[in-house]
């Protein structure tokens, strides 16, 4: 009888090893996404307007460290003709700081 009980546990302790043979290892946890960033988004009013040419070159000064501060500075020497006494440019001269200047303006923007 204790050969038989024996056996039995045998048999027991094989067929648990083979079953834990046979699971499949785990699959590796993925890595978590990283969580999105927050673009805050910046009402565009593309109504055209006159621009200051005294608030243009302070804000070209803190622009200057791109790689456009040299152009962006002959463009304002240039402009300084066109400004009236209290350095307002002509209308005609919106889409022209609009694209120099591009979202640097949204702080200009009363």
């Amino acid at each position: 009888m204790r050969v038989r009980l024996s056996l039995v546990r045998i048999r027991r302790d094989a067929t648990a090893q083979t079953e834990l043979d046979m699971k499949p290892l785990s699959e590796p946890q993925p890595e978590p996404e990283p969580e999105p960033t927050v673009v805050p988004l910046v009402r565009r009013d593309t109504t055209p307007r006159s621009w200051n040419i005294w608030e243009l070159e302070r804000l070209a000064e803190t622009m200057n460290s791109d790689a456009l501060g040299e152009e962006r500075a002959l463009l304002l020497v240039h402009l300084r003709g066109f400004a009236d006494a209290s350095g307002d440019l002509p209308v005609e001269f919106d889409a022209l700081v609009r694209d120099t200047f591009g979202t640097a303006l949204a702080g200009l923007v009363t």
